[in-house]
């Protein structure tokens, strides 16, 4: 049996539950500020149940150590500085723990989405992309898809050395505002290039065209800007959202 020790909150399925998508929050924030994108996606979704974990509090060295809820400690928005890898694995195994609990529960592990905003974008690369190097044994999770907004790639330098053999065929929905101040725009799409160009990930850019769009929800990184979007999510970008988890775990 799994040991869950995150609290969380759940939205619960408006009909018979065949998926479950973990949102996890950014810095600062909790799962209860997720839970109104949830109960606007949960109507074209109604066969979703909705996992809102709560980060642990912690000393976040960027918000000048205010113990504020946070996956791992941040040193800066530069993204230069030494990553805290040993709190982001720590985190993975606390997230594992919460997909555990669904698959015991009877969802198959390719009915789970893993979706994360900010530092729960990261959080949801590592944990979704990474194999046997950031758990507790464990291959990697062959999810239905992860769904990153206003993220970054963590570990970048050596991510490629973390993935598990299921990240090739993985789906991925990347999100990001061309304004965003805290997570530059150029920084989600490096990120995005990073890991086709070092791990292999397809990578198709999702406004340019029909072909990019039809693709959709398929193998590898869509990648969709949003103009004028700052650090936050917009209505046509959970839109977006609603149309790719509609493709990777369609009601059935």
């Amino acid at each position: 049996m799994s040991t869950v020790t995150l609290p969380f909150l759940v939205v619960h399925p408006l009909k018979t539950h065949t998926a479950t998508v973990i949102c996890v929050h950014g810095v600062g924030d909790d799962g209860k500020g997720w839970k109104p994108v949830t109960d606007e996606l949960a109507l074209a979704l109604p066969h979703v149940k909705w996992v809102l974990p709560h980060a642990p509090q912690r000393p976040v060295t960027v918000c000048n150590k205010e113990w504020l809820r946070a996956w791992f400690d941040l040193p800066s928005f530069t993204f230069t500085e030494p990553e805290d890898s040993s709190g982001m694995f720590e985190s993975v195994r606390k997230l594992d723990a919460l997909v555990n609990a669904e698959v015991e529960a009877g969802i198959p592990q390719e009915r789970i989405v893993l979706s994360g905003f900010s530092q729960g974008g990261a959080m949801v690369l590592l944990a979704g992309l990474g194999g046997r190097s950031v758990r507790d044994g464990g291959e990697g999770w062959r999810f239905a898809g992860v769904a990153v907004m206003s993220g970054w790639l963590p570990l970048r330098d050596r991510f490629k050395s973390l993935i598990s053999p299921h990240a090739l065929t993985m789906p991925v929905f990347w999100g990001h505002g061309t304004d965003d101040p805290h997570v530059r725009y150029n920084l989600g799409r490096k990120s995005a290039e990073i890991l086709k160009d070092h791990v292999g990930l397809a990578l198709r850019w999702g406004d340019r065209g029909e072909a990019e769009r039809l693709a959709f929800g398929s193998a590898g990184i869509s990648f969709l800007g949003y103009d004028g979007v700052l650090h936050a999510t917009c209505s046509k970008e959970r839109a977006d959202l609603a149309k790719f988890l509609k493709r990777v775990i369609p009601d059935s």
